[in-house]
């Protein structure tokens, strides 16, 4: 499950284990929508819409695609903030809500270690092309006027 590596070569896991986070987190707010204690939790639609970003993802990160990637991270500092704030004001379900913040920590540390390592793949990649390259990484085009 966590063997393998992204069409650019790098480790499939870090995705992987975003992946899990974000399970970790509807896992949590389906715990909560069904064990919850508290006589303000989210119920039915409200959970529905508040699970629809972290479900939208899943597949992309299963493939490996890094514009989920960036995608589901902003997704997990969003659960984080939510059950942060939940944890903070409702006593009672405490134990649901950081449940869901240490998923969601979990996925958004893996996707800031995945592009830790993909900025500094491409950055060797580009230095190892050596000449002809730009520091864009694009090749460098010749000038078109002719010297006098």
């Amino acid at each position: 499950m966590f063997a393998g590596h992204t069409s650019e070569g790098l480790p499939i896991w870090p995705l992987r284990l975003m992946l899990l986070g974000l399970v970790g987190v509807v896992a949590g707010y389906v715990g909560l929508w069904f064990a919850g204690r508290a006589e303000i939790r989210p119920q039915g639609l409200t959970t529905v819409l508040m699970l629809l970003p972290a479900i939208v993802v899943l597949p992309g990160l299963w493939r490996g695609h890094y514009k989920t990637m960036i995608w589901a991270a902003l997704v997990a500092l969003f659960y984080l903030l939510i059950s942060a704030t939940d944890a903070w004001a409702v006593a009672t379900d405490r134990g649901w809500h950081l449940w869901v913040a240490v998923a969601s920590t979990l996925a958004f540390l893996a996707a800031w270690w995945h592009s830790i390592k993909r900025r500094r793949h491409l950055k060797a990649r580009s230095t190892s092309a050596g000449n002809g390259t730009a520091r864009n990484g694009h090749p460098e085009q010749e000038n078109s006027k002719p010297e006098d």
